[in-house]
Protein backbone atom coordinates (compact mmCIF):
# COMPACT_ATOMS: atom_id res chain seq x y z
CA UNK A 1 0.00 0.00 0.00
CA UNK A 2 2.76 2.70 0.47
CA UNK A 3 4.45 1.41 -2.55
CA UNK A 4 1.28 2.23 -4.62
CA UNK A 5 0.75 5.40 -2.57
CA UNK A 6 4.13 6.71 -3.11
CA UNK A 7 4.08 5.68 -6.90
CA UNK A 8 1.02 7.94 -7.52
CA UNK A 9 2.49 10.56 -5.44
CA UNK A 10 2.10 13.13 -8.13
CA UNK A 11 -2.17 12.14 -8.44
CA UNK A 12 -2.32 13.05 -4.56
CA UNK A 13 -3.81 16.40 -3.27
CA UNK A 14 -2.87 18.15 -0.80
CA UNK A 15 -5.23 18.01 1.95
CA UNK A 16 -6.47 21.67 1.57
CA UNK A 17 -6.75 21.47 -1.88
CA UNK A 18 -8.92 17.86 -1.23
CA UNK A 19 -11.27 18.87 0.90
CA UNK A 20 -11.40 22.83 0.26
CA UNK A 21 -12.41 24.75 3.26
CA UNK A 22 -14.29 28.24 3.71
CA UNK A 23 -15.43 29.63 6.74
CA UNK A 24 -17.83 33.02 6.93
CA UNK A 25 -20.13 34.84 9.23
CA UNK A 26 -24.29 34.07 7.95
CA UNK A 27 -27.15 35.73 9.93
CA UNK A 28 -25.73 36.77 12.84
CA UNK A 29 -24.77 34.48 15.86
CA UNK A 30 -24.26 31.37 13.05
CA UNK A 31 -20.64 30.52 11.78
CA UNK A 32 -20.90 28.58 7.91
CA UNK A 33 -18.52 25.94 6.95
CA UNK A 34 -18.33 25.48 3.38
CA UNK A 35 -15.90 22.09 2.14
CA UNK A 36 -15.48 21.32 -1.64
CA UNK A 37 -14.71 18.05 -1.85
CA UNK A 38 -12.55 17.02 -4.63
CA UNK A 39 -13.70 14.18 -7.16
CA UNK A 40 -12.43 10.50 -5.59
CA UNK A 41 -12.08 12.23 -2.11
CA UNK A 42 -14.75 11.89 1.08
CA UNK A 43 -15.00 13.04 4.48
CA UNK A 44 -15.86 11.10 7.95
CA UNK A 45 -18.88 13.16 9.42
CA UNK A 46 -17.36 11.87 12.94
CA UNK A 47 -14.21 13.41 12.05
CA UNK A 48 -14.96 17.44 12.10
CA UNK A 49 -15.22 19.41 15.09
CA UNK A 50 -14.81 23.12 15.77
CA UNK A 51 -13.54 24.46 18.80
CA UNK A 52 -12.94 28.26 20.03
CA UNK A 53 -9.63 30.04 19.86
CA UNK A 54 -10.30 32.28 22.65
CA UNK A 55 -12.18 31.99 26.10
CA UNK A 56 -14.78 34.37 25.70
CA UNK A 57 -16.37 32.49 22.25
CA UNK A 58 -18.79 29.46 23.24
CA UNK A 59 -19.81 27.72 20.11
CA UNK A 60 -23.03 25.39 20.36
CA UNK A 61 -23.60 22.21 18.68
CA UNK A 62 -22.15 21.61 15.16
CA UNK A 63 -24.61 21.30 12.41
CA UNK A 64 -24.09 18.68 10.19
CA UNK A 65 -26.45 16.99 7.70
CA UNK A 66 -26.89 13.13 7.07
CA UNK A 67 -24.11 11.75 5.41
CA UNK A 68 -23.73 8.26 3.12
CA UNK A 69 -23.69 5.50 5.36
CA UNK A 70 -20.67 3.22 4.46
CA UNK A 71 -18.96 0.26 6.64
CA UNK A 72 -15.11 1.56 7.25
CA UNK A 73 -13.04 -1.58 7.99
CA UNK A 74 -10.95 0.69 10.76
CA UNK A 75 -13.42 2.62 11.90
CA UNK A 76 -16.61 0.63 11.86
CA UNK A 77 -19.95 2.12 10.52
CA UNK A 78 -19.17 5.32 9.61
CA UNK A 79 -21.09 8.66 7.58
CA UNK A 80 -19.34 9.95 4.80
CA UNK A 81 -19.46 12.92 2.37
CA UNK A 82 -18.94 13.69 -1.50
CA UNK A 83 -18.32 16.64 -3.49
CA UNK A 84 -19.36 19.23 -1.22
CA UNK A 85 -20.52 19.72 2.23
CA UNK A 86 -22.38 22.52 4.52
CA UNK A 87 -22.27 22.90 8.07
CA UNK A 88 -23.53 25.21 10.77
CA UNK A 89 -22.20 26.55 14.02
CA UNK A 90 -24.01 29.06 16.45
CA UNK A 91 -21.76 30.87 18.12
CA UNK A 92 -22.00 33.48 21.39
CA UNK A 93 -19.52 36.20 23.38
CA UNK A 94 -17.40 36.85 20.62
CA UNK A 95 -17.13 40.94 20.01
CA UNK A 96 -15.10 41.91 17.53
CA UNK A 97 -13.64 38.99 15.94
CA UNK A 98 -14.67 35.01 15.71
CA UNK A 99 -11.47 32.86 15.89
CA UNK A 100 -12.36 29.21 15.38
CA UNK A 101 -10.02 26.13 14.69
CA UNK A 102 -11.78 23.81 12.56
CA UNK A 103 -10.25 19.75 12.29
CA UNK A 104 -11.62 17.42 9.79
CA UNK A 105 -10.12 14.21 8.81
CA UNK A 106 -10.45 12.56 4.97
CA UNK A 107 -9.62 9.80 2.74
CA UNK A 108 -8.42 9.03 -1.33
CA UNK A 109 -11.14 6.15 -2.64
CA UNK A 110 -9.41 4.77 -5.46
CA UNK A 111 -6.29 3.95 -6.00
CA UNK A 112 -3.86 4.75 -4.42
CA UNK A 113 -6.20 4.03 -1.94
CA UNK A 114 -5.22 6.65 1.50
CA UNK A 115 -6.45 8.31 4.46
CA UNK A 116 -5.28 11.93 5.75
CA UNK A 117 -4.21 12.56 9.28
CA UNK A 118 -6.78 14.89 10.97
CA UNK A 119 -6.17 18.60 8.85
CA UNK A 120 -6.97 21.59 11.57
CA UNK A 121 -7.07 25.48 9.90
CA UNK A 122 -7.67 28.13 12.12
CA UNK A 123 -10.15 31.58 10.73
CA UNK A 124 -10.15 34.52 12.51
CA UNK A 125 -13.59 36.39 11.12
CA UNK A 126 -14.18 40.04 11.98
CA UNK A 127 -17.77 40.52 12.98
CA UNK A 128 -20.18 43.31 11.68
CA UNK A 129 -21.35 44.21 8.36
CA UNK A 130 -19.07 44.60 5.64
CA UNK A 131 -16.40 42.84 7.77
CA UNK A 132 -18.07 39.81 7.73
CA UNK A 133 -15.57 37.49 5.82
CA UNK A 134 -12.91 34.86 6.33
CA UNK A 135 -9.48 34.29 6.72
CA UNK A 136 -8.18 31.10 6.95
CA UNK A 137 -4.56 31.14 9.32
CA UNK A 138 -1.73 29.15 9.23
CA UNK A 139 -1.58 26.15 11.90
CA UNK A 140 1.88 24.78 12.18
CA UNK A 141 0.22 21.76 14.09
CA UNK A 142 -1.93 20.72 11.15
CA UNK A 143 -1.31 17.57 9.88
CA UNK A 144 -0.81 17.36 6.52
CA UNK A 145 1.00 14.49 5.20
CA UNK A 146 -0.66 11.41 3.35
CA UNK A 147 -0.87 7.89 4.85
CA UNK A 148 -2.49 4.72 4.16
CA UNK A 149 -5.36 3.94 6.56
CA UNK A 150 -3.06 0.95 8.67
CA UNK A 151 -0.12 3.59 8.79
CA UNK A 152 -2.64 6.22 10.01
CA UNK A 153 -4.37 4.18 12.40
CA UNK A 154 -0.95 3.96 14.25
CA UNK A 155 0.11 7.01 14.18
CA UNK A 156 -3.32 8.09 15.63
CA UNK A 157 -2.12 5.61 18.54
CA UNK A 158 1.67 6.66 19.23
CA UNK A 159 1.07 10.71 18.29
CA UNK A 160 3.30 10.34 15.00
CA UNK A 161 4.63 14.09 13.85
CA UNK A 162 2.68 16.66 11.56
CA UNK A 163 3.95 18.45 8.69
CA UNK A 164 2.63 22.08 9.02
CA UNK A 165 0.69 23.99 6.33
CA UNK A 166 1.85 27.44 5.78
CA UNK A 167 -0.58 28.27 2.88
CA UNK A 168 -3.37 30.88 3.76
CA UNK A 169 -6.89 30.92 1.92
CA UNK A 170 -9.09 34.31 1.51
CA UNK A 171 -12.89 33.60 1.60
CA UNK A 172 -14.87 36.29 -0.45
CA UNK A 173 -17.70 38.13 1.88
CA UNK A 174 -20.88 36.79 1.62
CA UNK A 175 -22.95 38.54 -0.38
CA UNK A 176 -25.21 41.42 0.55
CA UNK A 177 -23.53 42.05 3.52
CA UNK A 178 -21.91 45.35 2.69
CA UNK A 179 -23.30 48.34 3.55
CA UNK A 180 -22.52 49.53 0.23
CA UNK A 181 -25.13 47.69 -1.46
CA UNK A 182 -28.08 48.90 0.36
CA UNK A 183 -28.81 51.03 -2.27
CA UNK A 184 -29.17 48.86 -4.69
CA UNK A 185 -30.91 46.21 -2.36
CA UNK A 186 -33.61 49.45 -1.40
CA UNK A 187 -33.84 49.99 -4.76
CA UNK A 188 -34.78 46.61 -5.68
CA UNK A 189 -37.02 45.76 -2.97
CA UNK A 190 -39.05 48.87 -3.59
CA UNK A 191 -39.17 46.99 -7.33
CA UNK A 192 -40.17 43.96 -5.91
CA UNK A 193 -43.06 45.71 -3.81
CA UNK A 194 -44.44 47.57 -6.37
CA UNK A 195 -44.44 44.06 -8.22
CA UNK A 196 -45.93 42.53 -6.28
CA UNK A 197 -49.23 44.46 -6.56
CA UNK A 198 -49.53 42.47 -9.60
CA UNK A 199 -48.92 38.37 -8.02
CA UNK A 200 -52.27 36.45 -7.78
CA UNK A 201 -51.96 36.14 -3.93
CA UNK A 202 -51.92 39.73 -3.59
CA UNK A 203 -55.14 40.67 -5.63
CA UNK A 204 -57.85 39.29 -3.78
CA UNK A 205 -57.35 41.66 -0.91
CA UNK A 206 -56.35 45.00 -3.43
CA UNK A 207 -59.94 44.44 -4.42
CA UNK A 208 -61.11 45.52 -1.01
CA UNK A 209 -58.98 48.50 -1.27
CA UNK A 210 -59.86 49.38 -5.07
CA UNK A 211 -63.54 49.50 -3.68
CA UNK A 212 -62.64 51.55 -0.54
CA UNK A 213 -60.52 54.14 -3.10
CA UNK A 214 -63.37 54.11 -5.86
CA UNK A 215 -66.38 55.15 -3.04
CA UNK A 216 -64.18 58.14 -2.05
CA UNK A 217 -62.90 59.65 -5.35
CA UNK A 218 -65.04 62.50 -5.20
CA UNK A 219 -63.71 63.73 -1.77
CA UNK A 220 -59.97 64.40 -2.38
CA UNK A 221 -58.86 64.84 1.84
CA UNK A 222 -60.77 61.28 1.95
CA UNK A 223 -59.26 59.78 -0.70
CA UNK A 224 -55.69 61.06 0.86
CA UNK A 225 -56.86 59.34 4.63
CA UNK A 226 -57.56 56.34 2.72
CA UNK A 227 -54.35 55.84 1.07
CA UNK A 228 -52.23 57.43 4.22
CA UNK A 229 -54.09 54.63 6.34
CA UNK A 230 -53.70 51.50 4.01
CA UNK A 231 -49.95 52.98 3.81
CA UNK A 232 -49.53 52.95 7.53
CA UNK A 233 -50.93 48.94 7.91
CA UNK A 234 -48.43 47.94 5.05
CA UNK A 235 -45.71 49.73 6.45
CA UNK A 236 -46.13 48.66 10.27
CA UNK A 237 -46.62 45.27 9.18
CA UNK A 238 -43.50 45.31 7.10
CA UNK A 239 -41.66 46.39 9.74
CA UNK A 240 -43.30 43.73 12.27
CA UNK A 241 -41.90 40.96 10.11
CA UNK A 242 -38.26 42.84 9.50
CA UNK A 243 -38.24 43.04 13.50
CA UNK A 244 -39.32 39.36 14.16
CA UNK A 245 -36.73 38.20 11.35
CA UNK A 246 -33.77 40.32 12.96
CA UNK A 247 -34.82 38.75 16.35
CA UNK A 248 -34.89 35.22 15.43
CA UNK A 249 -31.77 35.55 13.43
CA UNK A 250 -29.54 37.27 16.17
CA UNK A 251 -30.92 34.16 18.31
CA UNK A 252 -28.97 32.06 16.04
CA UNK A 253 -32.00 30.50 14.49
CA UNK A 254 -32.67 30.72 10.46
CA UNK A 255 -35.93 31.85 9.19
CA UNK A 256 -37.16 33.07 6.09
CA UNK A 257 -40.25 34.78 3.58
CA UNK A 258 -43.19 33.29 4.08
CA UNK A 259 -42.40 30.59 6.28
CA UNK A 260 -45.49 31.62 8.75
CA UNK A 261 -47.46 29.57 6.21
CA UNK A 262 -45.87 26.24 7.45
CA UNK A 263 -47.86 26.69 10.87
CA UNK A 264 -50.94 24.48 9.54
CA UNK A 265 -53.23 26.86 12.61
CA UNK A 266 -52.57 30.55 10.80
CA UNK A 267 -53.52 28.90 7.27
CA UNK A 268 -56.83 27.44 8.94
CA UNK A 269 -57.36 31.14 10.45
CA UNK A 270 -56.61 33.00 7.17
CA UNK A 271 -58.77 30.57 5.59
CA UNK A 272 -61.39 31.73 7.24
CA UNK A 273 -60.60 35.29 7.34
CA UNK A 274 -61.00 34.91 3.54
CA UNK A 275 -64.09 33.32 3.73
CA UNK A 276 -65.81 35.78 5.91
CA UNK A 277 -64.49 38.98 3.82
CA UNK A 278 -65.89 37.14 0.95
CA UNK A 279 -69.08 36.64 2.58
CA UNK A 280 -69.25 40.54 3.36
CA UNK A 281 -68.15 41.57 -0.50
CA UNK A 282 -70.77 39.42 -1.52
CA UNK A 283 -73.36 40.70 0.56
CA UNK A 284 -74.28 37.92 2.34
CA UNK A 285 -73.55 40.12 5.34
CA UNK A 286 -72.49 43.33 6.49
CA UNK A 287 -69.22 43.43 8.46
CA UNK A 288 -68.13 46.61 10.25
CA UNK A 289 -71.39 47.10 12.02
CA UNK A 290 -70.63 44.78 15.05
CA UNK A 291 -68.78 41.81 14.51
CA UNK A 292 -66.68 43.86 12.50
CA UNK A 293 -64.83 45.64 15.29
CA UNK A 294 -63.02 42.48 15.74
CA UNK A 295 -61.41 39.41 14.27
CA UNK A 296 -61.53 38.59 10.26
CA UNK A 297 -63.99 41.61 10.10
CA UNK A 298 -61.01 44.45 11.08
CA UNK A 299 -59.92 44.54 7.13
CA UNK A 300 -63.49 45.95 6.43
CA UNK A 301 -64.54 48.13 8.96
CA UNK A 302 -65.54 51.53 7.24
CA UNK A 303 -63.09 54.27 8.44
CA UNK A 304 -59.35 54.21 8.78
CA UNK A 305 -59.12 51.25 10.90
CA UNK A 306 -60.70 49.33 8.56
CA UNK A 307 -57.72 50.37 5.65
CA UNK A 308 -55.15 50.03 7.94
CA UNK A 309 -56.09 46.25 8.59
CA UNK A 310 -56.72 45.89 5.23
CA UNK A 311 -53.25 47.04 4.25
CA UNK A 312 -52.24 44.33 7.46
CA UNK A 313 -54.03 41.86 5.44
CA UNK A 314 -52.22 42.32 2.16
CA UNK A 315 -48.99 41.94 3.88
CA UNK A 316 -49.87 38.44 5.31
CA UNK A 317 -51.27 37.04 1.65
CA UNK A 318 -48.32 38.31 0.35
CA UNK A 319 -45.99 36.78 2.21
CA UNK A 320 -46.12 33.29 0.53
CA UNK A 321 -45.27 35.38 -3.03
CA UNK A 322 -42.17 36.40 -4.34
CA UNK A 323 -42.05 38.91 -7.23
CA UNK A 324 -39.31 39.30 -9.52
CA UNK A 325 -36.45 42.01 -7.76
CA UNK A 326 -37.82 40.83 -4.17
CA UNK A 327 -35.53 37.94 -3.94
CA UNK A 328 -31.58 39.74 -4.09
CA UNK A 329 -33.41 42.05 -1.67
CA UNK A 330 -34.45 39.65 0.50
CA UNK A 331 -31.54 37.85 0.77
CA UNK A 332 -29.22 41.50 1.86
CA UNK A 333 -31.61 41.69 4.02
CA UNK A 334 -31.37 38.39 5.55
CA UNK A 335 -27.70 38.71 6.67
CA UNK A 336 -27.41 42.53 6.63
CA UNK A 337 -26.53 44.39 9.40
CA UNK A 338 -29.75 45.42 11.44
CA UNK A 339 -29.45 49.11 10.40
CA UNK A 340 -29.30 48.07 6.83
CA UNK A 341 -32.06 45.30 7.02
CA UNK A 342 -34.75 46.73 8.15
CA UNK A 343 -35.34 49.57 5.69
CA UNK A 344 -34.98 47.30 3.17
CA UNK A 345 -38.43 45.76 4.90
CA UNK A 346 -39.68 49.52 4.87
CA UNK A 347 -39.18 50.03 1.18
CA UNK A 348 -41.22 46.95 0.19
CA UNK A 349 -43.66 47.97 1.80
CA UNK A 350 -43.65 51.45 -0.09
CA UNK A 351 -43.47 50.12 -3.40
CA UNK A 352 -46.27 47.59 -2.00
CA UNK A 353 -48.42 50.67 -1.19
CA UNK A 354 -47.20 52.71 -3.90
CA UNK A 355 -50.12 52.17 -6.37
CA UNK A 356 -52.79 54.01 -3.63
CA UNK A 357 -50.81 56.49 -2.40
CA UNK A 358 -50.56 57.64 -6.11
CA UNK A 359 -54.30 57.70 -6.33
CA UNK A 360 -55.21 59.49 -3.15
CA UNK A 361 -52.62 62.47 -3.66
CA UNK A 362 -52.17 63.02 -7.37
CA UNK A 363 -55.83 64.38 -8.60
CA UNK A 364 -54.78 63.53 -12.28
CA UNK A 365 -54.46 59.98 -11.37
CA UNK A 366 -57.70 59.75 -9.76
CA UNK A 367 -59.55 61.29 -12.34
CA UNK A 368 -58.80 58.59 -14.30
CA UNK A 369 -60.98 56.29 -12.06
CA UNK A 370 -64.41 55.36 -12.67
CA UNK A 371 -67.37 57.81 -11.08
CA UNK A 372 -69.24 55.80 -7.97
CA UNK A 373 -72.69 54.59 -8.89
CA UNK A 374 -75.08 51.26 -8.66
CA UNK A 375 -72.49 49.70 -10.91
CA UNK A 376 -69.76 49.32 -7.96
CA UNK A 377 -72.23 47.16 -6.11
CA UNK A 378 -72.07 44.56 -8.74
CA UNK A 379 -68.49 44.63 -8.96
CA UNK A 380 -67.90 44.25 -5.25
CA UNK A 381 -69.99 41.33 -5.75
CA UNK A 382 -67.96 39.69 -8.47
CA UNK A 383 -64.62 40.66 -6.61
CA UNK A 384 -66.08 38.14 -3.53
CA UNK A 385 -65.00 35.32 -5.93
CA UNK A 386 -61.35 35.70 -5.95
CA UNK A 387 -61.44 35.76 -2.00
CA UNK A 388 -63.27 32.42 -2.03
CA UNK A 389 -60.91 31.16 -4.56
CA UNK A 390 -57.64 31.93 -1.86
CA UNK A 391 -59.78 30.36 0.84
CA UNK A 392 -59.81 27.17 -1.50
CA UNK A 393 -56.11 27.07 -1.98
CA UNK A 394 -55.60 27.73 1.60
CA UNK A 395 -57.78 24.46 2.84
CA UNK A 396 -55.81 22.79 -0.04
CA UNK A 397 -52.63 23.82 1.38
CA UNK A 398 -53.89 22.32 4.71
CA UNK A 399 -54.93 19.57 3.07
CA UNK A 400 -51.35 19.16 2.09
CA UNK A 401 -50.14 20.06 5.54
CA UNK A 402 -52.22 17.91 7.99
CA UNK A 403 -54.71 15.78 5.66
CA UNK A 404 -57.85 15.54 4.81
CA UNK A 405 -59.41 15.73 7.86
CA UNK A 406 -57.72 18.96 8.60
CA UNK A 407 -59.44 20.23 5.46
CA UNK A 408 -62.80 19.00 7.17
CA UNK A 409 -62.25 20.44 10.06
CA UNK A 410 -61.65 24.23 8.51
CA UNK A 411 -64.83 23.68 6.64
CA UNK A 412 -66.74 23.26 9.58
CA UNK A 413 -65.38 26.35 11.17
CA UNK A 414 -66.04 27.94 8.00
CA UNK A 415 -69.99 27.07 8.03
CA UNK A 416 -70.75 27.85 12.17
CA UNK A 417 -68.48 31.29 10.83
CA UNK A 418 -71.10 32.01 8.39
CA UNK A 419 -74.50 30.46 10.62
CA UNK A 420 -72.92 33.17 13.24
CA UNK A 421 -72.79 35.99 11.05
CA UNK A 422 -76.61 35.28 9.21
CA UNK A 423 -77.85 35.25 13.10
CA UNK A 424 -75.89 38.34 14.38
CA UNK A 425 -77.15 39.98 10.87
CA UNK A 426 -81.10 38.78 11.19
CA UNK A 427 -81.26 39.47 14.91
CA UNK A 428 -80.30 43.14 14.35
CA UNK A 429 -83.44 44.37 13.82
CA UNK A 430 -86.43 43.92 15.85
CA UNK A 431 -87.02 43.56 19.84
CA UNK A 432 -84.81 41.92 21.56
CA UNK A 433 -82.29 42.84 19.72
CA UNK A 434 -79.13 43.04 22.27
CA UNK A 435 -79.60 39.38 23.39
CA UNK A 436 -80.70 37.59 20.55
CA UNK A 437 -77.33 39.34 18.49
CA UNK A 438 -75.36 37.85 21.71
CA UNK A 439 -76.79 34.48 20.96
CA UNK A 440 -74.46 34.62 17.92
CA UNK A 441 -71.79 34.11 20.15
CA UNK A 442 -71.92 30.85 20.38
CA UNK A 443 -71.42 29.17 16.89
CA UNK A 444 -68.52 32.08 16.79
CA UNK A 445 -67.16 30.20 19.71
CA UNK A 446 -67.82 26.84 18.06
CA UNK A 447 -65.55 27.71 15.36
CA UNK A 448 -63.04 27.93 17.47
CA UNK A 449 -62.77 24.15 18.37
CA UNK A 450 -62.17 22.71 14.70
CA UNK A 451 -59.88 24.99 13.49
CA UNK A 452 -58.20 24.04 17.40
CA UNK A 453 -58.35 20.36 16.88
CA UNK A 454 -56.47 20.75 13.10
CA UNK A 455 -53.04 21.43 15.38
CA UNK A 456 -53.41 17.89 16.99
CA UNK A 457 -53.19 15.41 13.65
CA UNK A 458 -50.33 14.21 12.31
CA UNK A 459 -48.37 16.08 9.56
CA UNK A 460 -48.44 14.27 5.92
CA UNK A 461 -44.76 14.42 5.62
CA UNK A 462 -43.08 15.60 2.57
CA UNK A 463 -45.70 16.19 -0.59
CA UNK A 464 -46.09 14.52 -3.57
CA UNK A 465 -43.29 15.70 -6.13
CA UNK A 466 -44.79 17.49 -9.28
CA UNK A 467 -43.85 14.49 -11.43
CA UNK A 468 -42.59 11.04 -12.17
CA UNK A 469 -39.19 12.48 -12.98
CA UNK A 470 -38.16 14.41 -9.99
CA UNK A 471 -36.51 12.87 -7.07
CA UNK A 472 -37.06 13.99 -3.57
CA UNK A 473 -34.05 16.04 -2.45
CA UNK A 474 -31.37 14.97 -0.87
CA UNK A 475 -28.09 16.44 0.26
CA UNK A 476 -25.71 13.35 0.20
CA UNK A 477 -27.78 12.46 -2.82
CA UNK A 478 -27.16 15.91 -4.87
CA UNK A 479 -23.03 15.46 -3.23
CA UNK A 480 -22.63 12.11 -4.98
CA UNK A 481 -24.28 13.00 -7.85
CA UNK A 482 -21.86 15.98 -8.61
CA UNK A 483 -18.84 13.79 -7.29
CA UNK A 484 -19.61 11.89 -10.56
CA UNK A 485 -19.92 14.55 -12.69
CA UNK A 486 -23.83 14.35 -13.13
CA UNK A 487 -25.81 17.70 -14.09
CA UNK A 488 -28.32 18.00 -11.31
CA UNK A 489 -31.33 20.66 -11.31
CA UNK A 490 -32.82 21.36 -7.78
CA UNK A 491 -36.29 22.96 -7.38
CA UNK A 492 -37.37 24.08 -4.24
CA UNK A 493 -40.51 24.93 -3.90
CA UNK A 494 -43.83 24.43 -1.29
CA UNK A 495 -47.73 24.25 -1.96
CA UNK A 496 -48.16 27.55 -0.30
CA UNK A 497 -45.66 28.96 -2.76
CA UNK A 498 -48.08 30.82 -5.66
CA UNK A 499 -45.60 31.54 -7.80
CA UNK A 500 -43.86 27.62 -7.32
CA UNK A 501 -46.95 26.20 -8.53
CA UNK A 502 -47.65 29.08 -11.29
CA UNK A 503 -43.92 27.81 -12.63
CA UNK A 504 -44.40 23.70 -12.28
CA UNK A 505 -47.62 24.38 -14.68
CA UNK A 506 -46.39 26.09 -17.09
CA UNK A 507 -42.97 24.99 -17.45
CA UNK A 508 -41.42 21.85 -14.91
CA UNK A 509 -44.74 19.56 -15.81
CA UNK A 510 -44.56 19.30 -19.12
CA UNK A 511 -43.57 17.01 -22.04
CA UNK A 512 -40.71 19.23 -23.14
CA UNK A 513 -39.44 19.93 -20.23
CA UNK A 514 -38.90 15.80 -19.49
CA UNK A 515 -37.42 15.54 -22.79
CA UNK A 516 -34.86 18.33 -21.93
CA UNK A 517 -33.81 16.40 -18.70
CA UNK A 518 -33.60 12.74 -20.87
CA UNK A 519 -31.49 14.93 -23.37
CA UNK A 520 -29.08 16.58 -21.54
CA UNK A 521 -28.85 13.76 -18.88
CA UNK A 522 -29.71 16.06 -16.09
CA UNK A 523 -31.34 14.60 -12.63
CA UNK A 524 -33.98 16.73 -11.47
CA UNK A 525 -34.31 16.72 -7.37
CA UNK A 526 -37.24 18.67 -5.72
CA UNK A 527 -37.39 19.31 -2.12
CA UNK A 528 -40.84 20.54 -0.84
CA UNK A 529 -40.39 23.18 2.33
CA UNK A 530 -44.60 22.96 2.74
CA UNK A 531 -43.59 22.29 6.45
CA UNK A 532 -40.21 22.81 8.25
CA UNK A 533 -37.48 21.05 6.82
CA UNK A 534 -33.46 22.19 8.07
CA UNK A 535 -31.96 20.55 5.16
CA UNK A 536 -34.10 23.04 3.25
CA UNK A 537 -33.47 25.57 5.04
CA UNK A 538 -30.02 25.04 5.02
CA UNK A 539 -29.47 25.12 1.32
CA UNK A 540 -32.25 28.24 0.60
CA UNK A 541 -29.19 29.72 3.24
CA UNK A 542 -26.33 28.60 1.64
CA UNK A 543 -27.74 29.87 -1.74
CA UNK A 544 -28.39 33.17 -0.51
CA UNK A 545 -32.31 33.02 -1.02
CA UNK A 546 -34.87 34.22 1.70
CA UNK A 547 -37.36 31.55 0.70
CA UNK A 548 -39.03 29.62 -2.14
CA UNK A 549 -38.96 29.21 -5.29
CA UNK A 550 -35.16 28.63 -5.98
CA UNK A 551 -33.86 27.04 -8.95
CA UNK A 552 -29.93 25.90 -8.87
CA UNK A 553 -28.06 24.21 -11.92
CA UNK A 554 -25.22 22.48 -10.87
CA UNK A 555 -23.41 22.08 -14.32
CA UNK A 556 -21.36 18.44 -15.20
CA UNK A 557 -17.73 20.11 -14.93
CA UNK A 558 -18.44 20.60 -10.86
CA UNK A 559 -18.35 24.45 -11.06
CA UNK A 560 -20.35 26.11 -8.45
CA UNK A 561 -24.27 25.96 -8.87
CA UNK A 562 -25.93 28.50 -11.02
CA UNK A 563 -29.26 30.26 -9.61
CA UNK A 564 -32.22 30.90 -11.79
CA UNK A 565 -34.52 33.62 -11.91
CA UNK A 566 -38.19 32.83 -9.71
CA UNK A 567 -40.21 33.42 -12.62
CA UNK A 568 -38.79 30.36 -15.34
CA UNK A 569 -39.41 30.19 -19.13
CA UNK A 570 -38.87 27.23 -21.42
CA UNK A 571 -36.49 29.05 -22.91
CA UNK A 572 -34.52 29.74 -20.31
CA UNK A 573 -34.53 26.32 -18.95
CA UNK A 574 -33.52 24.89 -22.54
CA UNK A 575 -30.19 27.36 -21.92
CA UNK A 576 -29.41 26.78 -18.71
CA UNK A 577 -29.60 22.96 -18.77
CA UNK A 578 -27.74 22.64 -22.02
CA UNK A 579 -24.58 24.60 -21.07
CA UNK A 580 -24.77 23.07 -17.39
CA UNK A 581 -24.28 19.52 -19.39
CA UNK A 582 -21.66 20.23 -21.82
Amino acid sequence: MAQGAASGEAQLLQATEAFRLDARIGPPGTLHLHWVIAPHYYLYRGRIHVQPEDAATHLGRLNLPDGLKEHDPFLGDVEIYHGALDAGVPYAGATTSLRVAVTFQGCHEVDPKICYPPTTQTFSMPLGGAEAGAISLPDHGSAQDRLAPDELRSRQKTGGASIANGAAVVAAPPSGSSMSNLPLALLLAFAGGLVLNLMPCVLPVLAIKAIGLLESVESRARARRHALAYTAGVLASFLTIGLCILGVRNAGHALGWGTQLQQPLLVAVLACVLFVLGLNLSGVVRLGMGLGTTGSGLASRPGLAGDFFTGVLAVVIASPCTAPFMGTALAYAFVAPDVAALPVFLMLGLGLALPFLLIGFVPGLAGWLPRPGRWMETLKQLLAFPMYLSAVWLVWVLAHQRGGDAAGLVLISMVLLAMALWWFERSSSGRGGAFKRGLALVPLLLATAPVALITRLPGQGTATLSQSTAIPYDPARLAQLRARHVPVFVNMSADWCVTCKANEYTVLDTAAFRSLLRSTGTVYMQGDWTHEDAAISAFLAKHDSPGVPLYVVFPRDGSPGRKLPTVLTAGLLQRSLTSAAR
